[in-house]
C-alpha cells in the first residue's frame, strides 16, 4: 500500500522524532501509520479506529510493523479511548478526516479532545488535517487538572 500525496504531506508535516509514541486516530487502513512507524525507528504507533473492518484492514496491511512491535491497532472510537492499564502516554496524536476533530461533530469533539489530552504526555501535541496540511489543536483547556 502506497502513501497518497495528501497523506505523505500530512506525515511530512508532523514533528516526528525517533523513539516517539504516536497515536493515530481513525487511521485505517494504516498507510500513514506504517510510514510514521518507519520514521520513528524504535518508537511505537497505535492506530485506533471505530470501524471493525478498518481495524482488520490495518492488521492485514501493517502485519510486518505489528509483528515487529512498532505498531499496534485497537478497535475503539476516539470518544471512548483510554490508555490501557500500564500503557505509556503518547508524545503526539494525529487525525485525518475524523468528524469529531474536524468540526463536523462538535459535541463529540469535546469528549474526543478530553480523551486525547488524557492520553498524551504533558507536552504531547495533537494535529489534525485542515491546515497546510495540518493544524495543531490547542488542548490546554482539555488537559486533566493536576
Amino acid at each position: 500500500m502506497t502513501l497518497s500525496p495528501r497523506l505523505a504531506a500530512v506525515v511530512d508535516a508532523l514533528p516526528l522524532a525517533a523513539g516517539m509514541r504516536v497515536l493515530e486516530i481513525g487511521g485505517a487502513p494504516g498507510a500513514a501509520a506504517r510510514e510514521v512507524a518507519r520514521r520513528l525507528g524504535e518508537g511505537h504507533v497505535l492506530v485506533i479506529d471505530r470501524s471493525a473492518r478498518g481495524v482488520s484492514l490495518t492488521e492485514r496491511y501493517a502485519r510486518a510493523e505489528i509483528e515487529s512491535g512498532r505498531l499496534s491497532v485497537r478497535h475503539c472510537a476516539v470518544e471512548e479511548f483510554v490508555l490501557a492499564p500500564g500503557e505509556q502516554p503518547f508524545d503526539l496524536a494525529f487525525a485525518v478526516r475524523v468528524g469529531a476533530l474536524d468540526g463536523r461533530h462538535p459535541r463529540a469533539g469535546e469528549t474526543a479532545r478530553r480523551r486525547i489530552a488524557a492520553a498524551l504526555t504533558p507536552s504531547g501535541r495533537l494535529f489534525v488535517d485542515g491546515g497546510d496540511p495540518v493544524r495543531e489543536v490547542d488542548l490546554t483547556a482539555d488537559r486533566p487538572a493536576g
